[in-house]
């Protein structure tokens, strides 16, 4: 199916949205809950919902989400009963990657077999993995750190904000995988305390002191969505306090002060290259539960002539 053409959902589309449902039901009653949704949705971007057209037929869809403005998920990619979906599939992704190529964006997946259409849809549509993250979680009810710890801290709260991000920004000196470096840090600040949402208190960001000193930084913050649910944003050691095991006392800090906030889960994730703090959730006994895969979207001429 080489004349498949790819548009964005417009209004009026969406009877040809829910046309390709194959689910049993009322489609008047699916198609009217898709219409409020999208109602819901403001500033929508056009590439979220996506049809699949052979000539004046509709022959697929993809929804996916932003996640923020340079990753993107995709949430499902279907195709009328009866026609070719790998076709219609890649024509889907050829669309999106000769979007993100040009806009620098993202697509996370993760690493598991429900999601191997997607791993294929997107290597053979011009898309290339470009990191992958694991992730951990840890029961805190009860949590006790096992290591000593020779630092006191003083919060955001007492700091200031120019005085954090300097020592934050510093600890992120180096550090091949904490985007901090690639962009700007106050908007990188900015972001992680919108990320905190109603859940941000200054006096949880914490700076570790030895000898009244900065050693470095650990930001522990319980998820605004999720119930007794946290995470720390950030954990890092100034350059010149570096391998003396001083990460993995403040991670084991970090996870002491959530659970004495009441926080009896603890979700973290890094790059599965970052060995440190591999080690580091090794050693205060976190497991690894799953893994995440980015993929970027190669230039029209790396992708090959045909896509």
């Amino acid at each position: 199916m080489p004349g498949i053409e790819v548009r964005p959902l417009e209004t009026g589309s969406e009877p040809l949205w829910i046309g390709l449902d194959q689910a049993p039901g009322d489609a008047e009653a699916r198609l009217e809950a898709f219409v409020a949704k999208l109602a819901e949705k403001d500033h929508r971007d056009p590439r979220a919902f996506l049809l699949a057209f052979d000539g004046g037929t509709c022959v697929g869809r993809l929804e996916g989400v932003f996640l923020h403005d340079k990753l993107y998920f995709i949430r499902e990619v279907l195709s009328a009963e009866g026609v070719d979906h790998d076709a219609v599939a890649d024509a889907l992704g050829t669309y999106l990657r000769r979007s993100f190529s040009r806009k620098a964006v993202e697509v996370l997946t993760w690493d598991r077999p429900d999601a191997e259409p997607i791993h294929r849809l997107l290597a053979r549509t011009g898309f290339v993995v470009d990191k992958k993250k694991i992730f951990v979680e840890k029961n805190l009810s009860g949590y006790r750190p096992q290591h000593e710890d020779p630092f006191t801290y003083r919060p955001l709260s007492e700091i200031g904000e120019p005085a954090f991000l300097g020592i934050m920004t510093e600890a992120a000196t180096g550090d091949p995988f904490e985007e901090i470096n690639a962009r700007d840090p106050e908007e990188d600040f900015r972001d992680l305390k919108a990320y905190a949402g109603s859940k941000f208190d200054p006096t949880w960001w914490r700076v570790a002191y030895l000898d009244d000193e900065p050693v470095g930084v650990a930001l522990p913050q319980e998820f605004s969505d999720r119930e007794k649910e946290g995470t720390l944003f950030y954990v890092g050691v100034r350059p010149r306090f570096r391998g003396r095991g001083f990460g993995r006392v403040l991670h084991a800090s970090g996870l002491a002060f959530l659970a004495g906030k009441g926080v009896t889960r603890y979700v973290g994730s890094t790059d599965t290259r970052n060995h440190p703090m591999v080690r580091i959730f090794v050693v205060n006994g976190c497991d690894q539960t799953g893994r995440q895969l980015f993929y970027k979207a190669l230039r029209r001429d790396d992708a090959g002539a045909g896509n």
